[in-house]
């Protein structure tokens, strides 16, 4: 994002353009109206000067280091030395009674507009010190004719002021915009860093979570241990018993693993694959868990050459993403995978009921969507570990009934990485995991 610094110095070397140009034509025509060529090479020079100085700040604007200061560039300094090509092409050319001495007030205008309050007010007072100035030093004008120099300068006067006025409203309306687009940015940055900043504090109080719950589950399970031991449970009960005790355990590995994953980098590593397999991997790894889902998977043949990055928050955002569509009951999920500009898109579709309109907002706003089963979190962290990695959630009622949630990752340049251990990590976990729910 530029400053409106940088903003308003690109603005000024522009305008600046156009005021080089009004000099070269005001020099042209000098010989028309005074009959004579003495003046027009003056006129020129200066025109010349000011365009080889604009120039080489308009390479040097471009070219530097934002992080070296370069004072020749300030508005303030641009400005002043406008006045001042100004101030020696009016005084060759009539002073005060040359209409061109109203390019004074414009000047003034956009230092109101991009300075501070000091440096306006000491702009404003250089351009009436230089108009006093003129108005007695000048070298006039040798017109014979006094009628014609009356229409000249009437006609001058109003040209000057209707270029003046287009030019100072272009100027005007294009730094409000300016300063409109920087504080939109501004508040998505700081939007951002607000949703950042919550997801931070929900993972530390989920840590905190997974640890108080760890002494009652252990508790828990030491007495289902001895009911289980006991010679007077019936068979009924050891039945119930038993499986009271596999869900303590998978309560036990979920917070054992959250515990891990808060105080371990592993799972944030990142690495380069091929976005082919590793959709197929993701896809054979959720149906492992969800064997009564139908998916019906198609991938984009080119996606084969390309490599995208990925890690294990962003394969439980996709996971999140089929379970909620699971959950609202869909029958028939679909995910296309495609092939964007740099990009890859990733099209997850099914029939369910559709998400409601005001769920739809609050995830476009960024706030958590309120579900009946659970903290209405999943999205807002599905889309954050996306966004982590460059890329984009959309989420969407499809007309026909049902959601589509539609996702882009960045391409990556360089050759994949992941070998095939890596990409059937995701499929082990999730075979082991409906092993031990099947057991």
């Amino acid at each position: 994002m530029r400053s409106l610094t940088r903003i308003a110095e690109l603005r000024l070397i522009n305008m600046r353009w156009l005021s080089i140009a009004a000099m070269v034509l005001a020099a042209l025509l000098s010989q028309r109206i005074i009959g004579s060529f003495d003046l027009l090479p003056r006129l020129l020079a200066i025109a010349l000067i000011l365009g080889g100085m604009n120039a080489t700040l308009q390479l040097v604007l471009f070219h530097r280091k934002r992080a070296i200061a370069f004072p020749a560039d300030s508005a303030f300094l641009q400005l002043c030395i406008d006045l001042l090509a100004w101030s020696c092409f009016i005084y060759l050319s009539g002073g005060a009674t040359n209409p061109l001495i109203s390019v004074f007030l414009p000047l003034v205008a956009f230092g109101a507009q991009v300075l501070g309050r000091t440096h306006a007010w000491i702009l404003g007072g250089l351009a009436t010190l230089a108009y006093t100035f003129l108005w007695v030093f000048h070298q006039p004008l040798a017109i014979q004719d006094a009628l014609l120099a009356t229409r000249l300068h009437i006609f001058g006067m109003w040209l000057v002021f209707v270029v003046s006025a287009i030019v100072v409203i272009w100027f005007i309306l294009n730094m409000t915009q300016a300063v409109r687009d920087r504080d939109a940015a501004l508040a998505r940055a700081r939007e951002q860093a607000l949703r950042n900043e919550w997801l931070v504090s929900l993972g530390s109080m989920a840590a905190g979570a997974a640890h108080s719950l760890s002494t009652p589950l252990a508790t828990m399970n030491a007495l289902m241990d001895d009911l289980l031991d006991d010679p007077a449970s019936t068979s009924e009960i050891r039945t119930d018993l038993s499986l009271m005790k596999r869900q303590m355990d998978r309560c036990k590995e979920a917070l054992t693993q959250l515990t891990h994953r808060s105080g371990h980098a592993r799972g944030q590593q990142t690495r380069v694959v091929a976005p082919d397999a590793w959709i197929r991997s993701m896809t054979e790894s959720w149906l492992a868990l969800n064997p009564a889902a139908s998916i019906r998977l198609c991938i984009a043949p080119e996606l084969a050459s390309c490599r995208t990055m990925a890690n294990l928050p962003l394969e439980q955002s996709l996971f999140n993403l089929l379970d909620n569509a699971l959950q609202a009951g869909a029958s028939n999920l679909a995910i296309d995978a495609t092939l964007g500009k740099d990009q890859l898109r990733l099209r997850i579709e099914d029939d369910g009921p559709g998400i409601a309109p005001g769920m739809h907002h609050s995830f476009a706003a960024g706030h958590p969507v309120s579900s009946g089963d659970g903290m209405g979190v999943g999205l807002q962290l599905a889309a954050a570990a996306i966004e982590h990695l460059g890329g984009t959630l959309r989420i969407d009622p499809l007309p026909q009934g049902g959601t589509c949630a539609e996702l882009t990752l960045p391409l990556h340049d360089s050759p994949a990485h992941a070998d095939d251990s890596e990409n059937s990590q995701p499929r082990r976990r999730a075979k082991e995991s409906f092993a031990r729910r099947r057991g």
